[in-house]
């Protein structure tokens, strides 16, 4: 018996493809992609199965490998000081 139902594997693999789209470069590696594959999973299996639940995770995953702290959409702000 499978652990997830069709739906749910067809959203993860878009989910997925979705995160990997974001690496490139040196960082677009089996590991890397492997990491957003995992994060995906667990998020399966804590009932976060839409597409745009899965799309979230994996977004938030490329965008900690990547090295942003908030998502892929971070804006660093400049101190006070300046």
């Amino acid at each position: 018996m499978l652990e997830f139902d069709s739906s749910t594997l067809a959203n993860m693999t878009a989910a997925l493809d979705h995160g990997c789209k974001m690496l490139s470069g040196d960082v677009d590696t089996a590991g890397n992609r492997k990491r957003i594959g995992d994060a995906i999973i667990a998020a399966a299996r804590s009932y976060k199965r839409s597409l745009p639940q899965l799309n979230e995770v994996a977004e938030s995953e490329a965008a900690a490998i990547l090295g942003h702290r908030e998502g892929p959409f971070f804006i660093r702000l400049k101190p006070h000081w300046w």
